[in-house]
């Protein structure tokens, strides 16, 4: 029997899918593919009742095990955290069980590995710290947003953030307003911090529909004056902004939308749809195979994302580059690391968050403007290029690398590039 020589990473992580159709923090799974062709990889995420086998794949996947009842069991691979703060006393007693049942488990995990990449600050990455400290293995986190915020405004949050960040040997946040939020937070972090957002999958060019449109982008518009379609993927939750989207559609003419997600704002959206009496269809979650194709279809993809009272904001949806990657224009509101990403009018087009003129306005531009989406569907295809995984795979493999021997220097990104083209 042969065995690898490449070294071996534990991957942390407090969501996951729940089978290789789930899209559900997706990113997470493309992260440890990513990562497979220059580590060991073993993925330990939280229980999921939900979960189907995972067939073979180019990591491994553990889940740790539920000991408390369903009812007020919070720690499971597909459900938020961020309200845990305000649930009741059973939920929490139950969520701090199950994370000691996780942490029992990537101990053992650990054991057999050279580095931890956990993702998240809390409630991996305080896992991932505290074995750091307890067996001296190197530890990479990454932050994506919810955490961050989460800290921020719990009590005992800016303490966990500077335990979490003095065990860690890198710090990744996935924009650089979250890499300035973090060092608010925690100043210590300045001098470990990185940013690289989370990578996308290539894409073949597409035309602009399929023969055969989705059910969800059907519409009751005459025979030979379709509809355009305007796409949102994602959680209906209140940071997402949804709500914006649907009362700027009110002032789009001849356009279907077609919302894909669920969460706790799905009835009070549906309902408020109803009442603006627009073209709309909630199909719920999708499947990997019918996010695809709905990217493929859409005319264009609207990321509406708002500004919380609690300060909250998104880090940079990884739908955003799938979408570029398709080959889709993007719409997206001037919040977290969208901005960072889109050039407004060349590669996407940015609204003020919580502006429903503002989209209105700019989703006209889309529809009525052909050449305008050729240049940027050109010019997004471009920006997807540059965060393909190969690409930011290599990137954060040469931090953990580099965190495994507390010598080296991270390479800069012209070290990296330079890597990437002899690779």
């Amino acid at each position: 029997m042969t065995h690898s020589t490449k070294p071996k990473l534990l991957i942390l992580t407090s969501s996951f899918p729940s089978g290789p159709g789930d899209e559900t923090c997706g990113y997470i799974r493309d992260f440890a593919r990513g990562l497979s062709s220059e580590f060991e990889v073993q993925v330990l995420a939280p229980p999921d009742r939900t979960a189907r086998n995972w067939p073979a794949d180019d990591f491994a996947l553990a889940r740790s095990c539920s000991v408390v009842p369903e009812s007020i069991d919070a720690f499971q691979a597909t459900r938020d955290f961020n309200d845990l703060p305000v649930r009741n006393i059973a939920e929490r007693i139950g969520f701090i069980v199950s994370l000691l049942v996780f942490l029992i488990k990537a101990l053992r995990l650990a054991a057999e590995a050279d580095a931890i990449c956990s993702h998240w600050l809390v409630p991996a990455g305080a896992v991932g710290a505290a074995i750091a400290r307890l067996t001296g293995k190197p530890h990479v986190v990454v932050e994506h947003s919810g955490a961050l915020h989460l800290l921020s405004r719990m009590r005992g949050g800016r303490l966990v953030a500077r335990f979490v960040v003095s065990a860690s040997e890198r710090v990744v946040t996935v924009s650089d307003d979250l890499r300035l939020k973090l060092i608010a937070l925690c100043p210590e972090a300045k001098e470990k911090v990185e940013v690289i957002p989370m990578g996308v999958q290539a894409n073949e060019p597409v035309g602009r529909h399929s023969e055969a449109r989705s059910r969800f982008a059907q519409s009751g518009s005459p025979a030979g004056s379709p509809k355009a379609m305007i796409l949102f993927i994602g959680r209906l939750t209140e940071v997402k902004g949804v709500d914006v989207l649907l009362r700027a559609m009110r002032r789009v003419a001849g356009a279907r939308l077609v919302i894909a997600g669920d969460g706790e704002q799905r009835c009070y959206l549906e309902a408020l749809a109803g009442d603006l009496a627009i073209d709309v269809a909630f199909p719920g979650r999708i499947e990997a195979s019918e996010r695809e194709r709905l990217l493929r279809e859409c005319d264009g993809l609207v990321i509406p994302s708002r500004v919380l009272a609690s300060g909250r904001t998104e880090g940079t949806p990884v739908v955003c580059l799938e979408a570029m990657a398709a080959g889709r224009p993007v719409i997206a509101s001037r919040t977290g690391g969208l901005a960072e990403i889109i050039v407004d009018g060349q590669n996407g087009l940015l609204f003020e968050a919580g502006d429903e003129l503002s989209l209105a306005k700019k989703l006209n531009l889309l529809i009525g403007d052909s050449e305008l989406r050729d240049k940027l569907a050109i010019n997004a295809r471009l920006t997807a290029a540059d965060h393909s995984w190969p690409r930011v795979g290599l990137r954060f493999a040469r931090i953990i690398k580099a965190s495994m021997n507390r010598n080296d220097r991270v390479p800069d990104d012209q070290e990296l590039d330079r890597s990437f083209a002899g690779c």
